[in-house]
């Protein structure tokens, strides 16, 4: 576990995931909603990265807790809360797949693409059920495969001279999967939006990636010290071709599974 964490932290501590969340926050203002946060609830955000949805709940005037692997992404949340004028959320750094945290603490559980990217899925979904009070509630976003960051995923796979392991997020993305994952929960639903992302050209969205996102940085480095030119254009070539469906008029469309539970 702990090689695998070391490969997380690194990865995610790469990349700008500020300007690449910058049209996310509509996600958390959703995932409040859904799961009718309010106030004084006891809300840990898991893998909470900047802070996006730690500080929606805080704002809504919920007790929260945000967790997250990478020290660079928690000094980063820390910074967001203070810009949006709140305090009292507890950031802490932790694993997603060993919760500091006593049985039963929370009313509520988020994540938002967070605990997706936990390298051992099963033990992520018990340690988030585990610290989740009986009749609390659990929400979190995921990408399912058939989609555009599922597709996209397929695509970085084929070419990915790396034998981590530590971005296998489809399960997440699949109700059937989902429910096989999160023992001892009950009242599961499921619904898909769409975030719209602003792009000038499917190779602006390649360009953003390639070296705004960590671990696509790495891939790239990777294919870059094997002196394989023509690898990483055709790697480019395919992204786009196999982004372009999901672009109309300037818009990149990501959709995105919602899931909403109880205890």
């Amino acid at each position: 576990m702990n090689d695998n964490r070391n490969e997380v932290k690194e990865i995610w501590s790469r990349g700008d995931y500020r300007s690449r969340g910058q049209f996310f926050p509509p996600v958390s203002a959703r995932l409040t909603r859904l799961v009718n946060l309010q106030a004084n609830d006891s809300v840990l955000d898991v893998a909470c990265g900047y802070g996006n949805t730690a500080i929606t709940a805080r704002r809504v005037g919920a007790k929260v807790t945000g967790i997250d692997i990478t020290p660079k992404l928690l000094a980063l949340a820390k910074g967001e809360e203070k810009i949006a004028g709140i305090s009292g959320i507890d950031w802490k750094e932790g694993d997603a797949e060993d919760l500091p945290f006593e049985d039963e603490s929370f009313d509520v559980i988020l994540s938002t693409f967070g605990h997706i990217f936990a390298p051992n899925q099963e033990l992520a979904g018990k340690e988030m059920v585990r610290v989740l009070k009986k009749g609390g509630r659990l929400a979190f976003t995921s990408w399912p495969p058939e989609l555009a960051v599922g597709k996209l995923s397929e695509v970085v796979s084929m070419y990915n001279p790396l034998t981590s392991e530590a971005f296998s997020p489809d399960n997440w993305g699949i109700p059937d999967k989902i429910k096989q994952l999160l023992p001892y929960i009950k009242d599961i639903y499921f619904e898909k939006d769409t975030i719209n992302i602003p792009i000038l050209s499917p190779n602006h969205y390649w360009q953003d990636t390639i070296t705004k996102a960590g671990f696509m940085i790495q891939v790239i480095e990777a294919l870059k010290k094997q002196n394989d030119e023509e690898k990483i254009e055709s790697f480019r070539k395919d992204y786009i071709k196999t982004l372009e469906p999901f672009i109309s008029y300037n818009v990149l469309r990501l959709g995105y599974l919602i899931t909403i539970a109880s205890k």
